[in-house]
């Protein structure tokens, strides 16, 4: 005989071949809708944060202040907050040094910084936030000498 049945090419073989692949395609396809729905319910849970900052008397020296709440608009007490700037129209050109904010007394959700910057001009100030919950949020502000106003006001 020439020809024999292999018993790895037999219809049961092929077909529980064939049903693993499903399988597994239907695993990845299930894994990344369970990805998407987890980012999308992550997103949901960030923090609510606010960023306000304000000229000092020293120059080019300003007092940041951040309100911190969870998503149901409670204040978020015992927060790690660092405050770092970096200048959108000239990245890493200006090494503004990384400054730990510090709750502000008897204002729970409260937390002020002071960023000592290179030049007045739009900066892009990361709240970096390590505890209770990690995540970074990026505002843009415009930094003139008598005031501090949002990206879109300018």
């Amino acid at each position: 005989m020439l020809w024999s049945r292999s018993p790895s090419c037999s219809t049961s073989n092929v077909l529980s071949g064939v049903g693993r692949s499903l399988i597994a395609t239907a695993l990845v396809m299930l894994a990344a809708c369970l990805a998407l729905g987890s980012a999308a319910v992550a997103q949901a849970q960030r923090q609510k944060v606010d960023l306000a900052c304000r000229p000092t008397e020293q120059a080019l020296t300003f007092l940041c202040t951040i309100s911190a709440a969870d998503p149901a608009g409670a204040p978020v007490d015992g927060a790690q907050i660092t405050l770092t700037a970096d200048m959108p129209s000239m990245p890493m050109a200006h090494n503004v040094s990384p400054v730990k904010a510090q709750p502000v007394s008897s204002q729970p959700g409260k937390y002020e910084g002071r960023l000592r910057l290179g030049m007045l001009g739009e900066w892009a100030i990361k709240i970096r936030f390590e505890a209770p919950q990690q995540d970074v949020v990026v505002r843009k502000l415009v930094f003139e000498k008598d005031k501090v106003s949002s990206n879109a006001a300018h």
